[in-house]
């Protein structure tokens, strides 16, 4: 809207305007009329544009101070947002050429409602003008005073693992850190058809990574299944129903544009399916390996390869899965691994008297909350086998993210803290900037949680020991009987 009335004196001077958008070719015809567009207007629903320009979608939630900024301005005006065509996430830019070819202006948004100035545009426009090199986007002014307190509103879980911690945490996050162009690495994410290992895929596809879906072949299977950890609703991409992996391939293809994203059944409770499907993926370097697979279970159900299930989901599939990737992750110049654990470890210790709960009577929640502590560990103690390598290996937790686990394990709370609880895209912020920003190159055997990384021990009691530690790689190894190296 605000350049509407500028495009008639620009086309009017000689200089062509060229509008593209993402959606189909009868609702842009609806779009010029509406608002009596000139100029050539196009549709590019495949995003093949908007990625050889470098275009993204955003990262952060679609409400932001400048599109309610914007919005208003439109609705004084007299515009109306009916409907949305493509993808509603994908970011837009304006793009000033000369005559030869040459670039003489170029803003890509950062976020939601982040335009070109008008002022810059018409300055390119000028005859003669030289290139106008554009600011980007720096750390926030308010920065430092996050960081400075931080440590101490984050003593507590309250305003801190909820979707207000992260909008805090987030004013302290550098916004170039993930001005990144991941082509030609290859990224495997595990529980990647729903929730927060759907969103990670997404974004890793958004950058142009060659991705690799690896889900549940039997998808949802309700509480009991290794994807089930899933709300469709959250989601920023509306995607066909029921998850699978291969759905969820498409979508991701569809919403970015990027044809190098493909799916792999991966079952983390048998061995033989995970030998399968390790044995194709190894064929290729493999430059980011993501665990994000998780499953909350109600009662004890014993997995194909002796394990209780969420052990086997969350702590022996993924160290046999490490095991038969070790040679293509090390096959790359920077290989990243990140271990998606759970803010509910921090409360337990590791639990090597009876962990697979063939004695004690089963209880959901410290069985979710034991194997994510494990998870950790095991995350810590393969960062050291990988040391003096290129192979990083780091654990972080999400926060409290809306998700059926959480309101399968503290119902109550689930309920009530809803509007508080982090979206999924949100809880795979860390995770995405562990794999792919080059502020995080080098970082290995740590914990993080909102980029930073933090003690993986409320309490000293809490620590294990290196006997229990060796203790845990045996019992994952006790499955092929190899042992540790």
């Amino acid at each position: 809207m605000q350049l509407r009335d500028s495009i008639r004196s620009w086309e009017a001077r000689g200089i062509r305007v060229v509008m593209i958008g993402n959606g189909k070719g009868r609702f842009a015809e609806a779009f010029r009329e509406e608002f009596e567009l000139e100029g050539l207007l196009l549709v590019d629903p495949e995003l093949h544009a908007y990625r050889a320009s470098g275009l993204r979608r955003g990262h952060r939630e679609i409400v932001s101070p400048k599109l309610l900024g914007n919005a208003f301005r439109a609705l004084r005006s007299g515009a109306r947002q009916t409907s949305v065509q493509g993808d509603p996430w994908q970011l837009g830019g304006v793009f000033v050429i000369g005559p030869g070819g040459e670039m003489l202006f170029e803003h890509r948004s950062s976020e939601a409602g982040d335009h070109a100035s008008p002022e810059q545009i018409e300055a390119a426009l000028e005859e003669n003008a030289e290139p106008i090199e554009e600011e980007r986007p720096g750390l926030s002014p308010l920065a430092p005073a996050m960081n400075l307190i931080r440590p101490a509103l984050d003593a507590s879980p309250v305003l801190s693992f909820d979707r207000v911690g992260f909008l805090r945490h987030s004013l302290a996050f550098d916004p170039t850190d993930l001005d990144v162009d991941l082509y030609g690495r290859r990224c495997l994410v595990t529980g990647a058809d729903s929730g927060i290992g759907y969103e990670t895929a997404l974004a890793l596809a958004d950058l142009g990574a060659e991705v690799c879906l690896l889900c549940d072949p039997d998808g949802d299977r309700g509480e009991s299944g290794a994807g089930s950890a899933r709300d469709p609703r959250r989601g920023r991409v509306r995607r066909p129903a029921g998850g699978e992996g291969r759905a969820a391939a498409e979508a991701i293809r569809e919403a970015t544009g990027n044809r190098r994203v493909e799916a792999f059944d991966l079952d983390l409770t048998d061995p033989e399916s995970i030998d399968e499907a390790v044995g194709v993926l190894a064929r290729e370097p493999v430059d980011v390996l993501v665990h994000c697979a998780e499953i909350f279970s109600t009662r004890r159900i014993q997995t194909k390869g002796g394990f209780e299930s969420a052990f086997a989901v969350h702590v022996a599939g993924p160290h046999r899965v490490m095991r038969g990737l070790a040679p293509a992750l090390e096959e790359s110049d920077d290989a990243r691994v990140v271990w998606m654990s759970s803010a509910g470890m921090l409360a337990h210790r590791l639990n090597l008297e009876d962990p697979l709960w063939e004695a004690r009577r089963f209880d959901p929640a410290v069985a979710f909350a034991e194997s994510k502590r494990a998870q950790v560990v095991l995350a810590s103690m393969w960062a050291e086998d990988f040391n003096g390598t290129a192979v990083h290996v780091n654990a972080m937790h999400p926060g409290w993210v809306d998700s059926p686990a959480i309101r399968g394990l503290m119902p109550l709370f689930g309920r009530i803290a809803r509007p508080m609880l982090r979206t999924p895209a949100e809880g795979a912020d860390t995770i995405l900037w562990l794999a792919a920003s080059p502020a995080a190159e080098g970082e290995t055997g740590l914990f993080f949680f909102d980029r930073q990384p933090v003690r993986p021990h409320w309490l000293p009691t809490i620590r294990e020991t290196s006997e229990e530690r060796d203790a845990l790689w045996k019992i994952c190894e006790a499955d092929d009987g190899s042992g540790r190296d």
